[in-house]
């Protein structure tokens, strides 16, 4: 039997350039290979290869693009998908499933159906795990797996194979006699090093994605704090990789794909120094150099990990900075201050590692003042590269709860909502209402601002200059990438390349 997992088509139908890549799909790959299943990935944002604006200044806007997309069956898009998908011939479909990508999934389930009407479908993600009513309220959705799905995917496909009960089945939901059966959860895995490597090879496509792309890693699974913007689906716990599995993919994807430059995409890479120090020495015994980025916060960040790091490849750290105002700050329970801040950024610009920080506004109870706070902040601390996201709720989440008691959000939207809505607006009952203390028209002007401020920044020639310097042994490596990036910062600074006769 094959399965097809589908990542389904979005930032293509806005014309924005993707730099996501399916490292969950090919997790899930490997898991059901090696329980004797065939499976190939759909990842439809590469289908057509890597293509799009790295402008994101203008992201909201262009969502306008993705809802007219979302509804046009006729779409090119929805066309190759329906060639590519019957060209697999699937005995069945998994479809992944984000929040800000529900509304393909509705779409992507519908045409699959049409086209191969016996064909089972299940969705899996976050999403999913969060809201399994709501998925299932797709017609054409006969399973959901809820949290991770490395044994209970194989699991399933066996009872769907052998026709046998799926209510032995922890972790999934399904419908039966026209109702909803959610089976009890299952619980995490504890020992990683026993799944399978994530399978590259599964991809379609695989020209269309770059040496760095393939070079996604996770080191553990899971989050100790508890960020009140963030969906905990590893209830606050942590489970590393040994050392030596890690490496073990570390030289596969190297050798296979000839990748260099990593990113390591832990929720926090330093939240256990003692692993990432072992790491780092693993590595420094190696032939060959790699280079490496990571994300981690303020609070577990010192002097040592840093030169550790470095001394290894490390050239990049991204940091969730979230607020300038200590207020905003206490209510994202991120458990950092203003201060431990300030304490890295210094270390950081000190150890001169290009760091990147990230800055949300419009979180529900925020003021006016409190966004100029962070705007100061940006400006104090002086990241080499600044994020800025304007708040996107999250269902299962503390700010989400929140917005409801606040009468910002509707927990419950029907299905169409997710077709015609900007995917940066879902679950507000009135888009342009994002905040109880800020009118939508002072918060749209504000929000605007703060796009120009950002990009200000990240487009001064030195946070550019740096940037550069920062991934040159990346450049040596693969040129492919050097063309990519400096396409990107031509584009950034509001210039265009010149167009071959």
């Amino acid at each position: 039997m094959k399965l097809l997992l589908i990542d389904p088509p979005f930032k293509s139908f806005a014309g924005i350039f993707s730099f996501y890549f399916p490292l969950g799909l090919t997790y899930l790959a490997g898991s059901v290979k090696r329980a004797g299943y065939d499976c190939a990935i759909l990842d439809m944002d590469a289908a057509e290869g890597k293509i799009g604006s790295m402008d994101f200044s203008r992201e909201y806007q262009r969502y306008q693009s993705y809802i007219e997309a979302l509804n046009n069956p006729s779409h090119p898009t929805w066309n190759l998908m329906r060639s590519l998908v019957l060209n697999q011939k699937p005995d069945l479909i998994g479809i992944t499933a984000l929040t800000t990508k529900f509304g393909t999934v509705i779409q992507t389930a519908k045409f699959c159906r049409e086209i191969l009407p016996r064909v089972p479908i299940i969705v899996g993600g976050a999403h999913a795990t969060a809201m399994p009513d709501l998925t299932l309220r797709i017609p054409e959705v006969d399973f959901v797996v809820r949290g991770e799905g490395d044994e209970t995917l194989p699991e399933l496909l066996n009872a769907i194979r052998e026709k046998s009960e799926f209510s032995k089945i922890p972790g999934i939901s399904y419908k039966k006699d026209g109702k909803i059966i959610h089976n009890p959860n299952r619980g995490l895995v504890q020992n990683l090093d026993t799944l399978a490597l994530p399978d590259r090879s599964a991809l379609l496509h695989p020209q269309n994605y770059s040496s760095e792309d393939m070079g996604v890693i996770l080191t553990s699974r899971g989050c100790p704090f508890g960020c009140s913007y963030c969906f905990h689906m590893w209830d606050r716990k942590v489970r590393y990789r040994s050392v030596d599995n890690i490496m073990r993919e570390l030289r596969h994807v190297r050798e296979k794909y000839g990748t260099t430059q990593f990113s390591f995409k832990d929720d926090s890479f330093t939240v256990k120094k003692s692993h990432v120090l072992d790491l780092c020495n693993a590595v420094s015994r190696e032939p060959y150099k790699i280079i490496f980025n990571c994300t981690t916060r303020v609070d577990i960040l010192d002097e040592e990990l840093i030169h550790a790091m470095k001394k290894v490849g490390g050239n990049q750290v991204s940091i969730g900075i979230e607020s300038g105002s200590e207020r905003v700050l206490r209510e994202t329970d991120k458990g950092i201050s203003m201060r431990q801040v300030r304490d890295a950024a210094k270390l950081l610009n000190r150890n001169r590692l290009f760091w990147s920080g990230y800055f949300m506004i419009g979180l529900p109870n925020e003021t006016e003042e409190d966004i100029y706070k962070t705007f100061d902040f940006l400006r104090e601390v002086k990241p080499y590269y600044a994020g800025l996201g304007v708040y996107n709720p999250f269902p299962a989440t503390k700010l989400f709860d929140q917005g409801v008691e606040l009468g910002l959000l509707d927990p419950n939207p029907p299905l169409d909502h997710f077709l015609k809505t900007n995917p940066k607006e879902l679950f507000f009952i009135n888009p342009r209402r994002r905040t109880v203390n800020i009118t939508p028209e002072r918060f749209d002007q504000i929000a605007q601002e703060a796009m120009r401020i950002f990009h200000h920044h990240n487009t001064r020639p030195l946070n550019l200059i740096r940037r550069g310097l920062a991934r040159r042994k990346v450049y040596f490596n693969d040129r492919s990438l050097l063309w990519r990036d400096l396409a990107k910062a031509v584009e950034f600074i509001g210039l265009k390349l010149p167009c071959a006769e």
